[in-house]
């Protein structure tokens, strides 16, 4: 199966009219029928991004922003959220971390792809969609693709 992991990056392009990509990355991750997942952790991260731009003025108010992506990681949804497995996940990172100078989320997340990600892909194609370049230059170096 090819597989599609979202890094939260893109994912608040893919809800936000207003970012760079917008059109694009709400096609790939939420409307054209591909196999998308991210860490459970998006949705907080999410969450964080949207009260953010709510505080700012950017939006009218969070809550519609916060269902409709509840309502795209639910069973019926777009994209579904790994569940974030410590002992799989928590030591790649920090060996992510020591060797790549990741921040701490962005290793987080690209332990994910590494663990479940490769698991789930399978034999298909498994690719990060990510916006930050950083993240993508490590994903990249550790073998992955990118978008």
């Amino acid at each position: 199966m090819n597989l599609f992991y979202a890094d939260t990056s893109a994912i608040v392009r893919a809800y936000f009219a207003d970012e760079a990509d917008h059109q694009a990355l709400k096609a790939i991750l939420l409307e054209d029928g591909n196999a998308v997942v991210s860490s459970e952790i998006a949705r907080v991260e999410f969450a964080s991004a949207v009260t953010a731009a709510a505080r700012a003025g950017r939006l009218s108010g969070p809550e519609p922003f916060l269902n409709r992506f509840d309502a795209d990681c639910g069973p019926a949804g777009a994209m579904a959220l790994l569940r974030l497995d410590p002992a799989s996940v928590l030591g790649l990172a920090h060996d992510l971390v020591r060797s790549h100078g990741l921040r701490t989320l962005d290793a987080v997340h690209l332990a994910v792809v590494l663990t479940d990600g490769v698991r789930l892909a399978g034999k298909g194609v498994l690719t990060l969609v990510t916006r930050d370049a950083g993240q993508a230059a490590v994903a990249q170096a550790v073998g992955l693709a990118t978008m």
